[in-house]
């Protein structure tokens, strides 16, 4: 492990390791550190759905144009990266969004209103239309959306995919090298201390997802990210596979390539641990059941839990954190970490790269210094 790095980024979640690609990409080198294996925490965990027309706020512009713009990103990302050697496993299949009550069909239609004016091809399925895409759905569903630029990734192959790429691109990928504290000249970040020793940098960055937010962690005091755990599992139906992911607002149906369901999601906020419960395999399995009957009969594979980084006001944190320099913060994407993360790591290493953190602004911790 060399001493010294241009850029060290702390976290092998799907933020970081798509902030290695992107400096790699503009030649800028980078240590990534992960103290377990990549992808082993909320990115491993995912149900890996890019679809930001419906989990993007449409009224907060900071987060549309950033969901937007991963959307219009991932397919060629996904093609640079399969073309590197690691297919991420990304399809632009459409996802479904179904309605089973006038209250839900009403709320579908409210947002297909401003989803048509972007020119994305969004448009109202009926009763019949749904069912000749999806026979086996539930007989009580009265309309849905279609969407058919989103889509879905399989999270640990997408964050394998880009660790590779990054690696062909001259980045460091360390698994199993845990950051144990920032290394400081007065109140310039110089590097990361580790247990082999300190790697000194020109510049740091915390994508540390939910653990960013531990008190004194990092500086002294404590970010503004709080803790979200979210558990999916896994079915298997001999003989049925959706389409394309269905939501029926309660969760997803996800098709997977090897044949399973991927079925998602919980969520408990302030809890830390990655416990599966019988509460949430029970919440998911009664709702698949109730939006596609058959997987009554279904193959309970397995399940898995991951804790999401939060923010009080639902916008990523985004940045340089003032007064320290040389480090940066890249983490609060909760839920939609998968579906921004290719815009985040455009971003950060365009302000790496260039020096300008003004397009970070609408992210940064300014908005939140007062309280901290």
């Amino acid at each position: 492990m060399s001493n010294t790095t241009d850029v060290a980024i702390i976290g092998g979640g799907v933020i970081g390791c798509s902030i290695a690609y992107q400096l790699a990409k503009r030649g800028i080198g980078s240590t990534l550190f992960e103290k377990d294996r990549f992808a082993s925490g909320a990115s491993g965990a995912t149900a890996g759905i890019v679809g930001p027309l419906r989990h993007i706020d449409a009224w907060v512009e900071s987060t549309r144009e950033m969901g937007l713009q991963s959307l219009e990103l991932f397919p060629t990302l996904a093609s640079e990266l399969f073309d590197a050697g690691v297919d991420p496993q990304f399809r632009q299949s459409g996802i479904l969004r179904v309605a089973r009550t006038t209250e839900y069909a009403e709320s579908l239609r409210g947002e297909l209103i401003w989803q048509q004016e972007l020119g994305l091809g969004v448009g109202w399925l009926n009763q019949y239309e749904v069912r000749e895409r999806e026979p086996e759905i539930a007989h009580d569903v009265i309309g849905g959306i279609f969407s058919p630029k989103e889509g879905y990734v399989r999270g640990k192959r997408y964050v394998d995919s880009l660790v590779h790429a990054a690696r062909e691109l001259g980045a460091t990928c360390l698994e199993g090298v845990e950051v144990i504290g920032l290394k400081f000249d007065g109140d310039k970040v110089i590097g990361v201390r580790t247990h082999e020793g300190t790697v000194y940098a020109e510049h740091t960055i915390l994508a540390t997802g939910p653990w960013t937010g531990l008190n004194d962690r990092w500086i002294n005091g404590k970010l503004p990210i709080q803790p979200a755990k979210g558990e999916r599992i896994l079915l298997r139906k001999t003989g049925f596979i959706p389409q394309c992911p269905v939501n029926g607002f309660e969760g997803y149906i996800i098709p997977q390539l090897d044949g399973d369901l991927l079925v998602a999601a919980t969520r408990i906020e302030n809890q830390f641990d990655e416990d599966v419960t019988a509460t949430g395999v029970l919440k998911m399995i009664n709702m698949a059941v109730s939006l596609f009957p058959t997987l009554a009969e279904a193959i309970y594979v397995c399940g898995r839990a991951g804790v999401r980084p939060m923010t009080p006001d639902g916008i990523p944190l985004i940045g340089p954190i003032s007064g320290k320099e040389g480090l940066s913060v890249a983490t609060g994407h909760d839920h939609v970490g998968i579906m921004l993360s290719p815009a985040t790591g455009v971003m950060v290493a365009d302000y790496i790269s260039t020096g300008d953190a003004a397009p970070l602004n609408p992210y940064s911790l300014s908005r939140f210094e007062e309280s901290i």
